[in-house]
């Protein structure tokens, strides 16, 4: 550790712990913020697409374009819509350090899928991932530390079965440009043979990357991927 950075943790072990959004005290039991802006993260009603996690008309089980063309993930839940405190929740846990978000955020996302039939089939959790240089740059990444949490509260197996190619970022791209991830942009590095995984990002807007990254385990031998993501982001400047 460097010497300039010994005072800022000292300061951090020795003063009270406050909620990163509001700067009120947090209680013993609270994680990251504080019963008051937890209140206001909000579950989307589980009534999206059963297939891509989109939107539905009418309260049909499927979106037109899956009905029409289903993605190769046999099924996809989200949790939250990417906006307002779950929205500044993740980029906390994704961008300055507050790892400790992960468990009650993980945790949400694996209720949700406590209740999905297809559960008692998955043999492992798998993390959507970074590329290796992103990862360096951030010290971790958000869906592994997601995935991780839903794996535990599952009982499930935490595998890394996927590496990404190639660094460019989404954010900043128009929903056509997302749309154009290449059909190589991950490669599994380990043999799902015949097994069902569940594979979890942060955060989806057009379902590229889960597209992708299920298209590459099921290309390795994986039995059946059902996809999960924290929150969908219905405006991709949101991102930013």
């Amino acid at each position: 550790m460097r010497a300039s950075a010994v005072p800022a943790r000292v300061f951090e072990v020795l003063a009270p712990a406050v909620c990163f959004l509001c700067g009120m005290p947090l209680a013993m039991e609270d994680r990251g913020m504080c019963a008051g802006c937890w209140s206001t993260v909000i579950p989307v009603p589980d009534t999206r697409c059963q297939r891509c996690g989109g939107e539905t008309d009418g309260g049909e089980p499927l979106c037109l374009s899956c009905a029409t063309q289903p993605p190769p993930q046999a099924s996809t839940t989200v949790w939250g819509e990417y906006d307002g405190t779950l929205r500044r929740a993740i980029l906390a846990l994704k961008h300055h350090g507050r790892d400790e978000l992960a468990r009650p955020l993980g945790h949400r996302l694996a209720v949700r899928l406590a209740s999905r039939p297809w559960l008692e089939n998955v043999d492992a959790v798998v993390p959507v991932p970074s590329h290796p240089l992103r990862r360096a740059q951030r010290g971790w990444v958000a869906a592994e530390l997601l995935a991780r949490v839903v794996a535990k509260d599952l009982e499930r197996p935490f595998v890394r079965a996927l590496r990404r190619h190639g660094i460019g970022l989404q954010v900043r791209r128009t929903r056509a440009q997302r749309h154009d991830l290449g059909a190589n942009s991950f490669r599994a590095v380990k043999r799902p043979h015949r097994r069902t995984i569940l594979l979890i990002d942060d955060v989806t807007t057009t379902g590229a990357t889960l597209r992708r990254a299920t298209q590459a385990l099921l290309d390795a031998g994986a039995a059946a991927v059902h996809c999960a993501a924290l929150s969908i982001a219905l405006d991709p400047r949101r991102l930013v």
